[in-house]
């Protein structure tokens, strides 16, 4: 699991450390226009509201996933995930994850918005075409100080961070199918809470046509520390980063 464990601030000790956070500002949605794609093309489906709603029920992490990712990731471990994957995704309806070949090769940061994409387009949401460079940016910092990055004022927000993740898809996992009750997700103590699956929330949020991304992973203290930063933020205004 990991070994960091933040909330509210304060710094403590636990399995996983993760915290959602969503911003609307009372100015019209701005949205970003896209050009070079990662993977595939903003979808163009309406959502279905089943595909977006809460899981009936949290999917902690499997033994298979525990045992395969204990040491270090491998092949091994991407396999045990995807397959819990494909089983939470399978109660909601909704089709099987399938990474890109060029999947192992990339960043995690760039990992994060590759499944950020395929979690969005398998539900009918348009993907995010491109990482920003300030948003990339504000999301460093925020990985550097283990915190929920801030987006940028007059947009609509939301971010995500997650401290001792094995890897961007194990983050992936933790943020979609394990954030409810029960789960790491330490603004969900109980099923009463609002903070539960605000991490799914957030990835799955209404960001414009064109919403934009940043994203970072890092470590701190020999702990890895990755975050995300969704917004609809307009293009003019980010300085986009080519990637291929």
């Amino acid at each position: 699991m990991g070994s960091l464990s933040i909330r509210g601030g304060a710094v403590g000790t636990g399995a996983l450390g993760a915290r959602g956070r969503t911003a609307v500002l009372p100015l019209a949605l701005l949205v970003a226009a896209g050009a070079l794609l990662l993977v595939g093309s903003p979808a163009q489906a309406q959502p279905r509201p089943s595909a977006l709603a809460d899981p009936a029920a949290n999917m902690p992490r499997t033994g298979a996933m525990d045992k395969a990712c204990g040491a270090r990731p491998g092949p091994a471990c991407q396999l045990a995930i995807v397959g819990a994957i494909d089983h939470a995704r399978a109660a909601e309806g909704v089709g099987r994850l399938t990474l890109p070949p060029h999947y192992d090769s990339l960043s995690a940061a760039d990992q994060l918005l590759v499944l950020t994409n395929l979690e969005r387009v398998a539900r009918g949401l348009p993907g995010f075409t491109r990482l920003s460079a300030k948003l990339d940016g504000l999301a460093d910092k925020a990985a550097r100080s283990n915190s929920d990055p801030l987006g940028p004022a007059g947009t609509t927000w939301g971010s995500n961070w997650a401290g001792g993740e094995a890897s961007a898809l194990l983050a992936d996992y933790d943020w979609m199918y394990d954030d409810g009750p029960g789960s790491p997700n330490l603004d969900c103590p109980s099923a009463s809470v609002s903070g539960c699956w605000d991490h799914r929330r957030n990835i799955l949020g209404d960001y414009g046509p064109h919403p934009s991304m940043g994203a970072a992973a890092t470590t701190v203290r020999g702990v890895t520390s990755m975050a995300e930063l969704l917004s609809s933020a307009p293009a003019e205004t980010l300085g986009y980063l080519a990637r291929t």
